[in-house]
C-alpha cells in the first residue's frame, strides 16, 4: 500500500501540556500541529487515521504509552525535527516513522510492536 504524502506528526498518549509545548515548537518551524490519536482509534490502521476515517466505537485497551509517529519526513528533516522537540518531549516517548508496512497496522498493533522492540533493545 502507498504511503500518504502529507507531512504530519501523529501523537498518542500526550497530556494537554505536552501537546501544547510540542505544537508551540512545531508552529515556530511552520509545521502543522500534531494530529492527536485517541484511544478510540486503536482498531483503525495508521492509513485510516492519516485519511481521517471515523473511528468505530471500541472498548479495547491501549497501553499507557506516549508515541510520536512521523509521516513523510526525509531523514535529514526528521533528525532536525527530533532535535528541536527533544526538550519538550518526555524521555520515555516512543518515536517512530510511518513505513510501507506499518501504515497497514492498527494503532493497537503498532503500539504493541514498538513496545516489544523497545524492550528487546533494552535487554541487549
Amino acid at each position: 500500500m502507498e504511503l500518504i504524502n502529507e507531512r504530519l506528526i501523529l501523537a498518542y498518549g500526550l497530556n494537554d501540556m505536552e501537546k501544547e509545548k510540542l505544537n508551540s515548537v512545531l508552529s515556530k518551524q511552520g509545521i502543522l500541529p500534531c494530529k492527536v490519536m485517541e484511544k478510540n482509534l486503536g482498531e483503525l490502521t495508521i492509513k485510516e487515521i492519516l485519511c481521517n476515517i471515523e473511528a468505530k466505537e471500541s472498548n479495547i485497551e491501549l497501553p499507557h504509552e506516549k508515541l510520536l509517529l512521523f509521516n513523510n519526513y526525509q531523514d535529514k528533516q526528521l533528525y532536525a525535527l527530533i532535535d528541536s522537540i527533544k526538550e519538550v518531549k518526555d524521555p520515555q516517548t516512543i518515536l517512530a516513522t510511518v513505513t510501507k508496512t506499518s501504515i497497514n497496522w492498527t494503532l493497537r498493533y503498532l503500539l504493541q510492536h514498538l513496545i516489544e522492540e523497545r524492550e528487546a533493545y533494552r535487554e541487549r
